[in-house]
């Protein structure tokens, strides 16, 4: 467990060094991580913890340092977990959502509200103006005002 903690550490200390660092020295010390990730991959353990690890190591090893493969991808999850925060927040205020039906549905809102905002737009207005263009284009005139029901 130190072994892989150290790597990882190592990972992201090469990460923060990459524009520091010639691109040759950059590859080979790459190169030497993921030598020893391999070496890592089989040590033999009685250990059914370590064991564990050793399989899901081996399972992600080809993901493990994506953020030493592509430039400016971040070496930490807190980005995605950040994302995942507000959406838990509702869930937990709103005592859980009510229906498989009721959990879709709080589910594409969600979606479609932090798309809106990443992209710096108004989420209330992106969902009315999305609805107002499904109202129209499924609008039948039965009876005065009545509407097709939305297909989903």
């Amino acid at each position: 467990r130190k072994k892989l903690s150290r790597l990882l550490k190592d990972a992201i200390r090469l990460s923060s060094r990459r524009d520091q660092l010639e691109p040759e020295v950059f590859k080979q010390r790459k190169a030497r991580l993921y030598k020893r990730l391999g070496q890592l991959t089989k040590t033999i353990s009685k250990d059914k913890d370590v064991k564990r690890l050793i399989k899901r190591l081996k399972r992600h090893q080809n993901e493990l340092f994506t953020f030493l493969e592509y430039n400016g991808v971040s070496p930490y999850n807190n980005y995605g977990e950040q994302q995942m925060r507000q959406p838990a927040i509702n869930r937990k205020i709103s005592h859980q959502n009510r229906s498989d039906r009721g959990a879709k549905t709080q589910a594409i809102l969600m979606t479609l509200f932090r798309s809106a905002e990443l992209q710096n737009l108004n989420p209330v207005e992106v969902i009315l103006t999305m609805v107002k263009r499904l109202i129209d284009h499924n609008a039948s005139v039965q009876n005065g005002f009545e509407f097709v029901a939305l297909s989903s």
